[in-house]
């Protein structure tokens, strides 16, 4: 009997891109980010006549991120009829999720398109927990924290005060081959897989999510920058990395400050991708911009996301914009034009306007103490303006000599336009553009929340007190994922797995077939 062996080719090609739910035209798309210039009509021409050479076999191949084939493929592609159609006719949800490539490769998927899905497996296990902004926001998302670990006393008091409901790892004793030992309560690295899995009431593989961002003090742009070589929390990636092995979640979550990304801690980010290597994790990675998600706050976070069974995980396109320009010089990277426009960002004016009015008589109140000589300062700055329009005679030491070039040391925020970045320090002036608008002080407890995008009815508290610090609930605050932004990424990641499952559904049953 003779083969046709330009048929097999055609059909193992035709395989792969269905198994990464990938059409002709983003194909053409991912040639041209390698410096091959095709069409959809090309290709379409290309795969009908099924005469294609070797080199173009091997760049198709190459620009999805397929290293290893399988003849089998071919095989299941003949026992089933359904999976011989164009992928976008198989695929109804590649259109649905509405897909966009940036000029690095980078993938968008179009959340204001998404119909609101429930996902049946939608359990989170969330590591480096804090306050609670990442959970919060994946909650809005549709997905249910299973468990938290989080080893601040306080921040674990906010957890249990807003939601008792969330598991909280925090068992103080373990038994460890045979004899009972004390440990610090959260702390993760004491923390066995199989003993969080059994708390939790999840068997692994069973978690849509882990997510959780390792403390961001050793990669931020403020600060010593030591990295991984942080001798007390530098490493703690690598505790992301063992639980995501461990557990096996239909996919992650890894966030961290946008300074992760510098070439100096470059190795941090090709670890995490090597360690997933031939794990069935694929795996993308960006920054994302809080303001471009509803959040009041410009605050840039770098995110890095795997999803298992899918093929180059997306990232959601902004719901909102600065201005017109701004999504015209975003959206001319694309590889196809939205065809909604986003909302202007929300600004600090919006957020305090949503404050209710008796806010001050919470116990999660705070507000700094400022001397008569600091507030006298402040009667200078206007708003967008900062120490340096300060009289030199009020000036301190530290500000005269002109080496302290920060641009936001000491300034005032502007009422009609997000705020900076809310930092742990945030209620202090001198740390930052942390003058409020209007008055003559720093910004409040209640303020860093409501420009952190936390609920208004999300309580801080402090271990074994009533009432809050200024230094705890601005740790707690400033360290936080932003509710919206997470929400907006969760929304995201939910379609893709819903997708993915759908996929590997079709995948089983060509198994049961053969």
């Amino acid at each position: 009997m003779e083969i046709d062996w330009k048929a097999k080719a055609k059909q193992l090609l035709k395989a792969e891109l269905v198994r990464r739910n990938i059409t002709y035209e983003e194909l053409a798309e991912r040639l041209s980010v390698i410096g091959v210039e095709e069409t959809k009509s090309s290709i379409d021409s290309k795969m009908s006549r099924g005469s294609f050479s070797a080199t173009f076999m091997i760049q198709c191949l190459t620009s999805i991120g397929c290293d290893q084939l399988s003849i089998d493929n071919v095989i299941q592609m003949e026992r089933s009829t359904a999976l011989v159609q164009e992928p976008e006719i198989k695929y109804e949800t590649s259109k649905y999720l509405e897909m966009y490539y940036d000029k690095d490769g980078v993938r968008y998927v179009d959340i204001n398109r998404l119909e609101d899905k429930s996902l049946g497996g939608n359990k989170v296990i969330s590591l480096f927990s804090g306050a609670g902004g990442l959970d919060i926001g994946l909650e809005q998302a549709g997905f249910e924290t299973a468990i938290c670990v989080e080893n601040d006393a306080d921040c674990r008091a906010t957890l249990k005060h807003n939601r008792p409901e969330w598991k909280l790892f925090d068992k103080s004793e373990r038994f460890d081959q045979g004899k009972l030992e004390t440990r610090e309560p959260g702390n993760i690295r004491e923390i066995d897989v199989d003993e969080l899995l059994d708390y939790a009431d999840l068997e692994k593989g069973e978690a849509a999510l882990v997510v959780g961002g390792a403390p961001c003090q050793p990669f931020s742009n403020i600060g010593k920058r030591n990295g991984k070589d942080d001798k007390k929390n530098g490493d703690l990636f690598l505790e992301f990395v063992r639980f995501v092995k461990g557990t096996e979640p239909k996919a992650f979550i890894f966030e961290n400050v946008a300074g992760i990304t510098q070439s100096k801690h470059n190795s941090v980010i090709k670890y995490m991708i090597d360690s997933f290597s031939g794990s069935g994790y694929n795996i993308s990675y960006n920054i994302l911009n809080a303001a471009d998600f509803g959040v009041p706050q410009r605050r840039e976070r770098f995110f890095l996301i795997g999803i298992k069974n899918y093929d180059l995980p997306a990232f959601p396109l902004p719901t909102h914009s600065k201005d017109n320009k701004s999504w015209q010089n975003f959206i001319a990277d694309l590889n196809e034009k939205p065809s909604y426009i986003p909302k202007a960002w929300k600004s600090v004016k919006e957020a305090f306007n949503e404050l209710p009015k008796d806010y001050e008589k919470r116990e999660d109140y705070a507000v700094m103490n400022c001397t008569a000589k600091v507030v006298h300062r402040m009667t200078f700055i206007d708003q967008g303006e900062n120490f340096k329009v300060l009289p030199m005679e009020l000036r301190p030491n530290c500000w005269k000599n002109g080496k302290h070039q920060g641009q936001d040391t000491f300034g005032r925020l502007v009422y009609d336009l997000p705020s900076v970045t809310i930092r742990t320090a945030a209620y202090n002036p001198s740390k930052g553009r942390y003058i409020h608008p209007l008055e003559n002080r720093g910004l409040n407890t209640i303020e860093m929340a409501a420009l952190q995008d936390f609920p208004k009815d999300w309580y801080f508290k402090c271990h074994n007190k009533n009432k809050i610090t200024l230094v705890s609930g601005g740790k707690q605050i400033g360290n936080a994922v932003p509710p919206g932004l997470a929400r907006a990424l969760g929304i995201a990641i939910k379609h893709q797995i819903i997708l993915s499952e759908t996929k590997e559904s079709s995948e089983k049953s060509l198994e049961l077939v053969e």
